[in-house]
């Protein structure tokens, strides 16, 4: 799987796509490191996407009936970008290090001073905040171009049978203004669903919430607001605090490092449990919804009587 040095120009390419590197980095460096910023981006979109845009740098503009140019060329480039990203966070700590026979000393000139923890912090988490957006794009612009190897995809296919098919459609209920956490969200979606919703409202029900127009907009709003609640209650619990943007659980300190890693957990805590009575409200909410339906007439069966034959005569 090829993403740089085509023709010999991978210093180039890798300058041009992250554009803040100085000019004239030794690409032999980075060639072993590439295959891993590549599994960072597999990791998120899958590996379809990333082998026919391989393809693609590979043999050129070989495309198929519904696949438009600028839209593959847009999605190469982010491609490469979040690659180039994802292993320049690898390579830029060993860069900085002498290694020898004598071990591993700090690469210094001589009126050169290092960066401190905090500014390494902030650097590298810059960087990958970066890495990331370059996914964002990469998503956005082969959804909005509808890109046959991404709409076909296993990766795109986990969102059927979901109340929320869409980072659009979450936006409406949980803001996270980010494809790729979509993606990364999608099997904690369908597990709250599937576990926490669906055995509240019933499989007929959730079905009919699933289809549109739905007989239940009401039903369908709450439970999908349910959802995304529940499932950033989990995000928040579960995934690394690089995965979820900033805004979401956002510290503002200058502090040491670990201070600030600190004050990050507290305060993903105090999210989740903000989250968490938010959403036990909704599924309330659902319960007395299902509660006021099996009490109607329509939900329990209606029974109509009929004429009572009696000897003098019948009753109606």
């Amino acid at each position: 799987m090829q993403l740089f040095n085509r023709d010999g120009n991978g210093a180039a390419e890798i300058v041009r796509a992250i554009g803040l590197i100085a000019n004239g980095i030794d690409f032999s460096k980075w060639e072993p490191i590439l295959p891993l910023g590549v599994r960072d981006v597999v990791a998120i979109i899958g590996p379809t996407p990333v082998l026919k845009l391989s393809q693609y740098y590979i043999d050129g503009p070989e495309l198929e009936s519904d696949e438009s140019p600028d839209d593959m060329d847009a999605a190469l480039a982010y491609l490469q970008q979040a690659v180039a990203l994802f292993t320049w966070l690898r390579v830029i700590p060993t860069l900085d290090a002498q290694h020898d026979e004598g071990g591993r000393s700090r690469r210094l000139g001589e009126n050169e001073k290092g960066l401190t923890a905090l500014q390494e912090y902030k650097d590298e988490a810059n960087i990958l905040r970066m890495a990331y957006e370059a996914v964002d794009a990469l998503i956005d612009t082969m959804t909005a171009g509808e890109l046959p190897f991404w709409l076909l995809s296993a990766k795109y296919a986990q969102r059927e049978n979901l109340l929320l098919r869409s980072r659009e459609q979450f936006d409406e209920f949980y803001f996270i203004g980010s494809s790729r956490l979509y993606v990364t969200l999608l099997p904690l979606i369908r597990e709250v669903q599937e576990c926490e919703v669906e055995p509240i409202i019933g499989r007929e029900r959730m079905v009919e919430c699933l289809n549109y127009p739905t007989p239940r907009p009401a039903m369908r709003e709450t439970a999908a607001r349910a959802v995304a609640l529940l499932t950033m209650k989990k995000a928040v619990e579960r995934l690394p605090v690089q995965v979820i943007p900033e805004g979401v659980v956002q510290v503002q300190q200058s502090q040491p490092v670990n201070s600030k890693l600190r004050a990050e957990q507290s305060a993903r805590q105090s999210v989740a449990a903000s989250l968490g009575n938010d959403a036990a409200r909704l599924l309330s909410r659902l319960q007395m919804m299902v509660a006021a339906e099996d009490e109607t007439p329509e939900a329990s069966g209606s029974y109509t009587p009929g004429p009572i034959a009696h000897s003098k005569g019948m009753t109606f």
